[in-house]
């Protein structure tokens, strides 16, 4: 019998995945607009930006509220980045139109996404998912039926916290009344899913589909979700 009885799942990246990848889905959106910006110049106008601006998470917002201060987060950021790269007519009606993309077509899943999460709960295992994402994670994850397999979500924007903010983790955890020492945390960022649900005594598996990661570390890594029946039947 495993000692481990809950696994905590990261989302984007992770579970599914931007299918145009990041610059690529802000070009498709603009593709009905006049502009001559390139998938390579957004990405790296995003990532400038992604990092200088707060956390999104927001404390004791719900509904129409926490919608509200989610899509003035991102709104933020995406005129950041285009008033950096040369703003344009219709910034506004592309942005709303960029925000919807996020919440169904940007999205596809990995394909072992759907098997892993249906035989970890025929196992009766706790699935949950701990992300730094906003509420159009649900749009998501229904699109996918990922939903039907996760007893609960905890996300940076509802929660106050957001990763790597150990407080999340412990959020999550508490929904299942699990222990970190039984539970495994599952996501592909090391600063943000590895190293902090480590260091509160969680498992972590980091997930390197790209085989990009650098391998003289010694971590539990995989390419796939694999790695986690083999971590449960060694335990």
């Amino acid at each position: 019998m495993s000692k481990y009885n809950t696994i905590s799942f990261d989302a984007a990246d992770t579970l599914f995945y931007i299918e145009k990848g990041l610059g690529g889905s802000y070009f498709e959106v603009l593709k009905k607009y006049e502009t001559s910006y390139s998938p390579k110049d957004i990405s790296a106008a995003f990532k400038k930006y992604f990092t200088k601006r707060k956390g999104l998470h927001f404390k004791g917002l719900s509904g129409k509220a926490l919608y509200l201060a989610e899509k003035e987060w991102w709104y933020g950021l995406v005129r950041d980045i285009f008033i950096d790269l040369g703003m344009f007519d219709k910034f506004d009606q592309y942005f709303n139109d960029l925000y919807e993309y996020f919440a169904n077509e940007a999205w596809d899943v990995y394909p072992d996404t759907i098997p892993t999460l249906k035989r970890l709960k025929d196992i009766g295992f706790n699935v949950v998912i701990t992300s730094n994402f906003d509420s159009r994670i649900y749009d998501v994850c229904k699109k996918f039926e990922i939903n039907q397999f996760v007893d609960h979500f905890t996300i940076s924007s509802e929660s106050g916290y957001s990763k790597p903010d150990k407080e999340l983790f412990y959020l999550s955890l508490k929904k299942v009344q699990a222990k970190t020492f039984e539970s495994i945390h599952v996501g592909d960022n090391y600063n943000l899913d590895y190293v902090p649900s480590t260091e509160i005594g969680m498992k972590s598996i980091l997930i390197d589909r790209g085989n990009e990661f650098d391998k003289e570390i010694d971590i539990c890594i995989s390419r796939d979700f694999s790695k986690i029946f083999e971590v449960i039947n060694e335990s």
